[in-house]
């Protein structure tokens, strides 16, 4: 078999599959869990299968860094379909509030118009009573930094005047 030639690292999740499933799609390893899904592309130097409750990935001496990072990946996103990525935002400022409507996400940061922000496909908004702060999460880790990099592009907190959007991440 051409994989004998090849070193091999099991991950054996026996006792997650009520909780985990793994699917290989493609090139792409999807990570199902409570809170959702994540998609996770695989190295082209790493060979993944999955058999009886057991991901096999397959891998040359020389990609170990890869097969670390990609390991590594493949853990912090099972973290992330079982119990979600948490941030907490606040906007402080004068004019500065927000608002949900939908799927939509509007923010006042200061100017006389808000800015829309389209919820992506797994993130979530949950609303804390206050037009000055929420809390935003997500199972997938990459997709809720991203979508709360452009919110706070928008106004980059000034710890001096105290003003601007503020984070507060979470496990």
């Amino acid at each position: 078999m051409f994989y004998s030639s090849l070193n091999k690292v099991i991950l054996d999740y026996q006792n997650y599959n009520n909780f985990l499933f793994f699917k290989k799609k493609k090139e792409n390893l999807i990570i199902e869990g409570v809170f959702g899904k994540v998609l996770i592309d695989i190295p082209a130097n790493i060979f993944l299968i999955i058999e009886n409750n057991k991901i096999f990935l397959y891998f040359n001496n020389n990609n170990l860094a890869k097969l670390k990072f990609f390991y590594n990946i493949i853990i912090f996103s099972c973290v992330g379909v079982l119990f979600n990525h948490f941030i907490n935002i606040s906007i402080k400022g004068i004019g500065f509030k927000f608002y949900l409507e939908n799927n939509n996400l509007f923010i006042y940061h200061g100017n006389s118009l808000p800015t829309k922000f389209n919820l992506p496909y797994n993130v979530f908004v949950l609303d804390n009573g206050s037009v000055n702060s929420f809390s935003i999460l997500s199972s997938d880790y990459t997709l809720l930094n991203n979508f709360i990099s452009n919110i706070q592009k928008k106004s980059m907190p000034n710890k001096y005047k105290k003003i601007g959007i503020f984070l507060e991440k979470k496990l």
